[in-house]
């Protein structure tokens, strides 16, 4: 692949890192590895300029398709004052209305601050939320209450939500309890997140390969309760995948497959020190494709970094063949951190534990992946978008 402007011609998702500090900056968070702090700093590294962030996008949309989405991050990108916001929105009106283009909003948040102006000025622009959210836990430390309330206010204000749950031992241990909330709170797509189990800050997972398994088990039973209004994606896949593997017999090809996620050619991710990744979780391990001021044009190592996303992983290689849980994974990030303390261990160890779950509840688990396969085949605009949003056909 030639490291030219052609690199970005089919992008449809662009995620832009406003700033780096957080106000609650977890201990889990992937963005560890954008080097998230946890207040503002004085060495140079501030707030993303609105006027830049608006004509790097643009310079994106001019090489790319008609239709774009893009995504505010962080850190916590809230934290931006909402004259930012303003900045950047007039700026991306005034050429919009010009090119006749059109853009979608999301962001990603805890959710911790919501000022009215910003719910007001999020309507006009019809910005759709993906809320990063340990569940229905009362931590003062992660001003839970305040969380919870926002998420209340941002669903009586009619805005489209999604949801990140974290994944450690407390937010899988009430995970039952924060689905049924979210189901009430007009949340229909969350995601359990495999990453921040993992504990990104290169340390070895705490979480219980068999809690994490019963979690996605529940999960998966709730969503069917649920009719499929409330539910996982990622989860109820593992269950058809099960259904057609393993009760019908289908061959699953015998070998793991590296993801075809196009990371780096339908994605980018712009980080607030005006570096530009393939996607933002692994960005210490592509490097960067281009600056914001090389664009379109990117440097000669984006196509390297586009390489290493497709690339296979030799791990996942050897070791998955003879894996017990091949028949509902399937596949893998080639980029996933494998380390002297293997931080992907606790997760492989998860779905052993979930496809022993299964044979040891194939009924209920067929009855499930039966009902999740009827409901896809008579809705099959009902998918959640990867940037946490959704699509079109299905954001109501």
């Amino acid at each position: 692949m030639a490291p030219d402007c052609g690199m970005f011609k089919d992008l449809g998702s662009v995620t832009l890192q406003l700033l780096t500090a957080c106000n609650l900056s977890c201990a889990y968070c992937f963005q560890d590895a954008c080097n998230v702090s946890a207040l503002p700093r004085d060495d140079g590294r501030k707030t993303m300029d609105p006027d830049e962030a608006a004509r790097t996008l643009i310079k994106l949309f001019e090489s790319g398709k008609a239709e774009l989405s893009m995504v505010f991050s962080g850190g916590e990108p809230l934290l931006a004052p909402v004259e930012w916001y303003e900045t950047f929105f007039r700026t991306m009106d005034r050429y919009l209305q010009q090119s006749g283009k059109s853009l979608e909003y999301s962001i990603q948040t805890n959710i911790s601050v919501l000022k009215p102006a910003i719910i007001d000025l999020f309507k006009r622009h019809h910005v759709h939320f993906s809320v990063h959210y340990d569940g229905l836990l009362d931590s003062p430390k992660l001003l839970s209450k305040q969380r919870r309330d926002n998420i209340v206010t941002l669903f009586e204000n009619g805005f489209p939500m999604t949801a990140l749950v974290v994944g450690t031992v407390e937010s899988l241990q009430i995970l039952p309890s924060t689905i049924e909330f979210f189901h009430e709170h007009g949340i229909r797509f969350y995601r359990i997140n495999y990453v921040s189990s993992q504990g990104r800050g290169h340390q070895a997972s705490l979480i219980p390969a068999e809690l994490r398994a019963e979690a996605e088990f529940e999960a998966a039973f709730l969503a069917s309760q649920y009719d499929f209004a409330t539910r996982d994606n990622a989860v109820m896949n593992k269950f058809m995948f099960y259904y057609e593997n393993v009760i019908r017999g289908m061959d699953p090809g015998g070998r793991p497959r590296p993801q075809k996620c196009r990371a780096g050619i339908v994605s980018a991710y712009i980080a607030a020190d005006g570096f530009v990744y393939p996607c933002s979780f692994f960005t210490q391990i592509t490097g960067p494709m281009a600056t914001a001021g090389d664009l379109p044009s990117s440097m000669e190592s984006a196509a390297e970094a586009v390489r290493r996303c497709e690339a296979p992983n030799s791990y996942y290689d050897h070791k998955c063949p003879q894996c017990s849980a091949l028949p509902i994974c399937g596949e893998y990030c080639a980029l996933s951190p494998v380390t002297d303390t293997n931080c992907m261990e606790s997760f492989c160890g998860a779905q052993i534990a979930l496809r022993n779950l299964m044979d040891s509840n194939r009924e209920i688990t067929e009855l499930i992946a039966k009902r999740y396969i009827e409901h896809n085949h008579a809705h099959p605009q009902d998918v959640p978008r990867t940037c946490g949003g959704l699509t079109k056909k299905s954001d109501q």
